[in-house]
């Protein structure tokens, strides 16, 4: 049995890396890494030859999800890479020695072997790249808010090409009418580091841009914000877009109160789940209370932060907060957890993968571990 040292938070252990192959030919064979990722996240990991030379990729797509792969082969598995969408393939893998997220998130600690180690990418985003994203992506949802620019595509496509054309065609007036962002008032609930970068961008749009947070000084206020106070319901009253900026560790302020604050036809574009009180949510945007909402954060299933529970089953059971709710508003454009995960995202998460694939097979230290695994040295790997 080979003996190498395996680095991990919270300590170095003796780790047995020999699988009790007992003289088959499966000892030969290197082990195996579980993509569940893209095909073009795989390619990206194997043109890293530091990873791709010790190791063998099996890419997980649809329909089966490596569920039928063969035993032999769950035999070899040393680590899985993303979000199984059926989680209990885990308990099947019994060398598996690391689940690696490919984003911040990462599975649910109880769905996770207790061998297995479970680190998730963590860029530093604060500091380092993700805020500017992160802003960009609130201006993009307040621009595809206003302008519609696909819904006014369809509805002209359908009318301007048919052989009746334009017979069918609304007025040019409804072809053509949309508000602007000149006109209207941008709300940051929470001014920070994101909330700073957001209203730079809306008051280089001409919008109104108005802010709040819990400490002073307020005056004068800083460029380029008309004021900027600890009053948030002011701020509710004023927006035509209320944007919140608060760290997950404020709950529910955006509630039923709140959202009887702001305007009958405001948008609400929040950058995390906690500080929302979900169902009064729901029942604002089905009254319609409020215009609507861009929602990219949910507050359970696949997309939650920071852990994630996505099945078994993998669909219904799992879609973000209640399905039948949100998915039939007309008024809410759901998403999938775009603002921050842009290309330089899964750029940065590929090279954080890639690199502790690597650590793995040489018993070096690893990065971003959420929990330990307990290693059982006659259930361990060669490489």
């Amino acid at each position: 049995m080979t003996l190498v040292r395996l680095h991990v938070a919270g300590g170095m252990r003796l780790v047995g890396l020999a699988l009790a192959w007992a003289l088959t030919e499966a000892r030969a064979l290197p082990p195996i890494v579980l993509i569940f990722e893209s095909a073009k996240y795989m390619n990206n990991l194997i043109e890293l030859r530091n990873v791709t030379d010790s190791l063998d990729f099996v890419l997980c797509n649809a329909p089966d999800y490596c569920k039928s792969l063969a035993q032999d082969g769950k035999q070899r598995v040393m680590a899985v890479v993303g979000e199984p969408k059926d989680m209990t393939l885990l308990g099947h893998l019994p060398r598996l020695r690391l689940v690696q997220s490919t984003s911040y998130t990462h599975p649910r600690l109880a769905d996770v072997p207790v061998q297995a180690t479970v680190s998730s990418y963590q860029p530093n985003w604060r500091d380092v790249y993700g805020v500017e994203p992160i802003a960009e992506f609130v201006i993009a949802a307040v621009f595809d808010w206003t302008y519609r620019l696909s819904a006014k595509a369809a509805e002209f496509a359908s009318c301007a090409w048919g052989s009746d054309a334009p017979m069918r065609c609304p007025s040019r007036q409804q072809l053509t009418a949309h508000p602007v962002l000149m006109n209207q008032t941008l709300g940051v609930l929470g001014y920070g580091k994101i909330g700073e970068a957001v209203a730079r961008r809306s008051a280089a749009l001409g919008m109104k841009t108005v802010a709040t947070k819990v400490h002073g000084p307020f005056s004068p206020p800083p460029p380029p914000l008309t004021w900027l106070s600890d009053d948030n319901d002011r701020l509710l009253r004023e927006s035509d877009f209320v944007v919140t900026t608060l760290p997950g560790s404020v709950k529910g302020i955006i509630n039923h109160t709140s959202l009887s604050l702001m305007k009958p036809d405001a948008v609400l574009i929040p950058t995390s789940a906690p500080t929302i009180d979900f169902m009064a949510l729901y029942q604002a945007l089905s009254k319609p209370a409020i215009g609507g909402a861009v929602l990219d954060v949910w507050p359970h299933g696949c997309w939650h932060f920071p852990d994630t529970e996505c099945g078994p089953p993998y669909g219904a059971s799992t879609e973000p907060w209640t399905r039948g709710q949100f998915e039939r508003l007309d008024n809410v454009v759901p998403l999938p957890g775009m603002a921050m995960r842009d290309d330089r995202f899964w750029a940065g998460s590929t090279e954080w993968v890639a690199a502790n694939l690597h650590a793995l097979a040489h018993g070096l230290p690893l990065q971003g571990v959420v929990r330990n695994g307990t290693v059982s040295p006659d259930l361990a790997i060669t490489v």
